[in-house]
């Protein structure tokens, strides 16, 4: 644990007391490691981060698990055979049972694991307090922001690659995405990919989340590419869309179109504006140029040490931009049994600007089959 864990824990225990809690437990392993730089899969077992007012922070760990001691954590070891309410009555400091407490929980804790706490507390007040711990992982610090620079720089060199030294070879989709593990790794990526890549030719592009699968290209397919590696756990994730010989002049059109979308989009970030403006910046040309109900998803997500982080870029957002919020830009187009554009990029939202972090190229690349 480093001093910016330190900082991390300090910030969510005064958010806590301005909350008027008692206790926030976390359960999200990706957020008990942002707070400990401890991280690993409990699966069924405890793995609770307890933050309160006035007390140091506590952990409840299995004994099964191993991790180095945390300076300022206390740990209460368990074992298999231990209730949640022994669990609970074996931390250090903790309000009694019948205490008339008010306690935060995350929006991933364990049904199983929640009910039996609310049974031993039964004057208890229990409150969904995720948005405590999201928004302070929405603020990216430097060196965060640092980390997703070099996440996203790695993911630059690696579609270059893919789209130079692979798809040119009409290897199908998923021994497209097996090549792409390997540049990766000589890429410099510590940890593999941030998500299952999408390589997905013709037709299978306009499925958004089309699962890679043994697909050829064919001439004048559109290959939409949407990837993404891991690094100092940190996610990287962008998208661009190619093509397989020379696409059709409707190909052609929709690109432009999710080009111009794509820099609309980006042009609207600024630090206070809603979000849901800037997913209308970047829909309303969509609409204007008669393929709105072909753009079925938001415009973008929220990214950080997870791919998918809370926060989005859509109509139904109307919170403000904030400075050091990373999100993805990636407009889409989708016809049906015949072609897509997908154009994406990820923007970090500073006082005095808007920065891509993705700098390959989105000019049209018509590759040469092999």
């Amino acid at each position: 644990m480093n001093q910016e864990h330190k900082n991390r824990l300090n910030t969510i225990q005064e958010n806590v007391a301005k909350a008027q809690l008692d206790a926030l437990i976390i359960t999200d392993k990706a957020a008990i490691d942002y707070y400990t730089g401890v991280i690993f899969d409990p699966m069924e077992r405890f793995w609770l981060l307890i933050i309160q007012p006035n007390q140091a922070p506590q952990i409840i760990a299995n004994k099964l698990f191993v991790f180095n001691e945390l300076p300022g954590i206390n740990v209460t070891w368990i074992d298999d055979n231990t209730s949640i309410a022994q669990a609970f009555a074996a931390l250090q400091s903790f309000p009694t049972t019948d205490a008339t407490i008010k306690i935060g929980v995350d929006k991933l804790w364990r049904a199983d694991q929640l009910l039996a706490t609310a049974q031993a507390y039964p004057n208890a007040t229990f409150d969904v307090a995720s948005d405590l711990v999201d928004d302070q992982r929405a603020h990216k610090t430097a060196d965060e922001q640092e980390k997703m620079r070099v996440a996203s720089a790695i993911n630059d060199r690696a579609i270059a690659r893919l789209i130079e030294e692979v798809i040119p070879l009409g290897l199908d989709e998923l021994e497209a995405v097996d090549a792409l593990e390997k540049i990766y790794a000589e890429e410099g990526a510590d940890s593999g990919f941030s998500f299952e890549p999408i390589i997905a030719y013709g037709a299978n592009g306009a499925d958004p989340h089309h699962e890679s699968d043994h697909t050829k290209p064919q001439l004048g397919d559109s290959v939409v590419i949407d990837i993404g590696c891991k690094h100092e756990e940190y996610c990287s994730d962008m998208t661009r869309t190619v093509y397989y010989g020379e696409p059709s002049e409707l190909a052609k059109e929709v690109y432009e179109i999710v080009l111009e979308a794509n820099l609309r989009g980006i042009a609207a970030v600024e630090v206070g504006a809603s979000l849901a403006s800037i997913d209308a910046a970047a829909r309303d040309y969509i609409s204007e140029r008669g393929y709105g109900d072909q753009f079925t998803h938001r415009l973008g997500h929220f990214i950080g040490r997870e791919v998918h982080e809370k926060g989005d870029v859509s109509a139904a957002n109307q919170n403000p931009v904030q400075d050091g919020n990373i999100f993805s830009i990636e407009p889409g187009i989708y016809l049906t049994g015949n072609t897509a554009v997908r154009i994406e990029d990820l923007v970090i939202a500073h006082e005095d600007g808007t920065e891509n972090i993705n700098n390959f190229t989105k000019e049209m690349i018509i590759v040469q089959p092999k």
